[in-house]
Parts: structure tokens; C-alpha cells; sequence
């Protein structure tokens, strides 16, 4: 078997690992927790994985996003030309997650499934390097035409600057 056909068999094992786990983990988040109603208990004396159960529990639809974002992730990790933004979702929520799960002090089984997930997405990307280099390039590419002159670009930033903060401390106070 060549170097390529091996590769294509990692890399797709791969996705298909995190994308069942992933899967199975966001049904499980959109079902599992349970209104706070029943935390009868002062914050203090919880644990930190049964605060953070609480806290999902408070904030049904929080986790009832995350499981969604999960499932989207894993079904975009299913087809090959959308794999890269996969990765690019399930990341967003494995960091999550793997903060989650250090602040807590979730179980170490759960903290550990996390790291691997997130190893597998990050070995996908490395098996998809050249694709990966060609992304890099297209968005870092210099704009077509005359370039503008630097004092127009910080003038017309600085402008927006001010709009948006202005705009958020009206909605804000």
C-alpha cells in the first residue's frame, strides 16, 4: 500500500472517530440535563462537576447548542470538502470542553476523550497540509488593484473604531 492510500485510511478513520463520538456526545447534550429546580444544595458544597451540571442544567438552551454545534461539526467532518471546517467547529467546542473539564475537575475519562478528539482533528489537519497551505493563501492573498495608502486604511479603521464604540455604549448603559 502506498504512502497516499495510507493517509487517506488515516485520515478518514480519523473523521469518522470523531465524527461518531461527536455525534453521540451532542444528542447526548440536546436530552441529558435537567432543569436546576432540583439542585437543592448551596453552590458551595457542590462538586465542581455537579456545579457544572448545575450551571447546564440552569442553561438548558446553552447546552442544547453546544450538542447541535457538535452534531453540525461531526456532519461536516463526513464529506471531504467540507472536513477543514469541521475541524475548524469541533475546535471551537473541544477547547470549550477541555476548559470545561480542567476547571471543574470533571472525571479524567472525560477530560482524556476530549484530548483525544482534539488530537485526531489536529492530525486530520496536518494530513491535510497542502489543502490547509492553500486556505492560508487564499486569505492572506493582497487585495487586487491599487493597494490603499496606509494613513487611508488607519483613518477609515479608526472611524469604524469609533462608531462601534460608541454604538456599544449605547446598547450598553
Amino acid at each position: 500500500m502506498s504512502i497516499v492510500r495510507v493517509r487517506a485510511v488515516l485520515e478518514l478513520a480519523f473523521r469518522w472517530h470523531v465524527a461518531i463520538s461527536m455525534f453521540v456526545y451532542g444528542i447526548a447534550k440536546t436530552v441529558q440535563f435537567s432543569p436546576t429546580s432540583e439542585v437543592s444544595a448551596p453552590a458551595n458544597t457542590l462538586t465542581g462537576q455537579e456545579l457544572m451540571w448545575a450551571f447546564y442544567g440552569y442553561s438548558l438552551g446553552y447546552a442544547q447548542f453546544l450538542g447541535v454545534v457538535e452534531m453540525l461539526g461531526a456532519g461536516l467532518l463526513l464529506f471531504r470538502r467540507t472536513t477543514l471546517l469541521g475541524c475548524l467547529m469541533l475546535t471551537g467546542v473541544l477547547v470549550n470542553v477541555i476548559a470545561q473539564d480542567l476547571v471543574y475537575n470533571v472525571n479524567a475519562g472525560a477530560l482524556r476523550a476530549a484530548c483525544i478528539y482534539q488530537g485526531l482533528l489536529l492530525a486530520v489537519v496536518a494530513l491535510n497540509g497542502a489543502q490547509v497551505r492553500q486556505v492560508w493563501r487564499a486569505l492572506t492573498a493582497p487585495a487586487e488593484g491599487a493597494p490603499m495608502p496606509w494613513y487611508w486604511l488607519a483613518l477609515g479603521a479608526g472611524l469604524v473604531l469609533a462608531a462601534t464604540l460608541v454604538l456599544e455604549h449605547g446598547f450598553t448603559h
